[in-house]
């Protein structure tokens, strides 16, 4: 298990991790009984996965991706909001020491506010702001999660699959560590 300061990032990431291991405890009884399947199944899915052992360890698979696409998609939209929240608070306390360090801020706020409320909302706003604060691996990881959650997001068309799928507790560590370096 990976330590993480970030407290929003370590209460979501305990949540998918602890739904990762039931899955896992559960699905070691599934094999060589495919029939304990239909205990932790709906009840209109009880006897559809369970008639063959291919098919059940079939659904096993399927469920364990999509779990695990799952928590990339809610650890990336928790680490985008994060983000957003110390880049707003950064750029309020920027406008207050313009306020009172400036005889004429109107322009500066004009642009800047429309930057900072209307083109970052993205995750590839946040990619762009911070290409070159970070540490360069740092940000080439954090580009591959990116990556990763939009091939998942977007129904995996248009694009290929990653070249690197990391595991859970690696990307909430670069996701910590990428908070960590933005409140340097």
């Amino acid at each position: 298990m990976v330590t993480v300061n970030n407290e929003e990032l370590r209460n979501i990431y305990y949540y998918l991790i602890t739904i990762e291991n039931i899955l896992q405890k559960e699905f070691r009884l599934v094999k060589g009984n495919k029939s304990y399947l239909d205990k932790i199944v709906p009840q209109q899915l009880s006897k559809v996965y369970s008639i063959k052992d291919k098919v059940a360890l079939s659904f096993v698979d399927s469920l364990t991706r999509t779990s695990y696409d799952n928590s990339v998609i809610a650890l990336t939209a928790t680490f985008e909001r994060i983000v957003f929240a110390k880049y707003r608070t950064t750029y309020g306390a920027i406008r207050s020491t313009i306020n009172t360090h400036s005889k004429r801020p109107l322009n500066y706020f004009d642009s800047k506010e429309k930057f900072v409320n209307d083109q970052i909302d993205s995750l590839s706003g946040i990619l762009f702001l911070i290409e070159n604060v970070i540490d360069h691996k740092l940000f080439n990881k954090l580009k591959a999660i990116k990556d990763h959650r939009n091939y998942i997001a977007h129904g995996k068309r248009d694009s290929r699959p990653p070249a690197v799928e990391y595991s859970i507790n690696d990307i909430v560590g670069i996701f910590d560590d990428v908070v960590a370096e933005i409140e340097k």
